[in-house]
């Protein structure tokens, strides 16, 4: 076989991510789901936490042949939620990937933004973000071994989204980045790296609900971004692998773009 052959690449090596333990929430549907597939193609095992009974019928068939279970729970309840991520440990050995990607939108003009808007947003989008963080990086500590931990922030993380009356989730995903960045700075003496990915316009299941409900949004979504199109969630495998991969091993404490030119 010539060295040049991708088998004997060594860097292709460092982003190989076979065998690792992720735990995903929001792992049954949207960019959760997504993050779960691309990284279960790659051979990792994924942990994936959600709110429904039964997982979707896409996770329960993931097909690449390594171990996927799932876990029914709130991520906001943080009793139920570290009695999880402890069975998680338990019964896959390791953690050494947290992926908190369970979100929520409330798409209403700002005076008629509720307080239950404000609150469910903010208790999902923020708070489920920081006890997921706490509880998995206090595993990786436990266990010596360093780890990956991906925060999902946006575009609305960074500037307001015209086509979109979205107020409560732009401050959460704003908090977002500032949440990833302060742990990855605690977190770096135990070779623990966190970085957030911020996404632009993904077709997801949450997004085409948006558009049914105003279909002349779709052009408005369009136009705003440089590349002139809406993107794939799958456009966001080739950043996630990298971030979960030993390929990042000197990245910790950043935020990457993936919007199309939309920032």
């Amino acid at each position: 076989m010539s060295s040049n052959e991708p088998a004997d690449n060594p860097i292709l090596k460092k982003f190989d991510v076979q065998g690792k333990n992720i735990v995903i929430t929001g792992g049954c549907r949207g960019l959760g789901f997504t993050f779960a597939h691309t990284l279960a193609q790659c051979g990792a095992n994924i942990a994936a936490i959600d709110l429904n009974e039964q997982p979707s019928a896409d996770f329960a068939s993931l097909p690449f042949g390594g171990n996927y279970k799932y876990y029914r729970v709130n991520v906001t309840d943080y009793e139920a939620l570290k009695k999880t991520i402890d069975k998680i440990y338990e019964e896959f050995g390791s953690i050494d990937g947290c992926i908190p990607a369970a979100g929520i939108i409330r798409d209403r003009p700002f005076l008629e933004h509720t307080e239950k808007d404000w609150r469910d947003t903010i208790d999902v989008n923020l708070t489920g973000v920081f006890f997921t963080l706490q509880h998995c990086a206090a595993k990786m500590v436990e266990q010596k071994t360093g780890g990956s931990i991906v925060c999902i922030s946006s575009t609305a993380g960074h500037k307001s989204l015209a086509p979109q009356t979205i107020a409560a989730y732009t401050a959460s995903k704003f908090a977002v980045r500032g949440l990833a960045k302060q742990v990855a700075h605690e977190m770096a003496k135990h070779n623990i790296r966190v970085n957030s990915i911020s996404p632009g316009t993904m077709l997801t299941d949450m997004l085409k609900g948006i558009m049914e409900q105003d279909p002349s949004r779709k052009q408005l979504f369009v136009d705003s971004c440089a590349m002139k199109r809406l993107a794939d969630p799958g456009e966001l495998a080739g950043i996630m692998l990298y971030l979960m991969s030993e390929a990042s091993s000197y990245t910790t404490g950043q935020d990457f773009l993936v919007d199309g030119g939309l920032v």
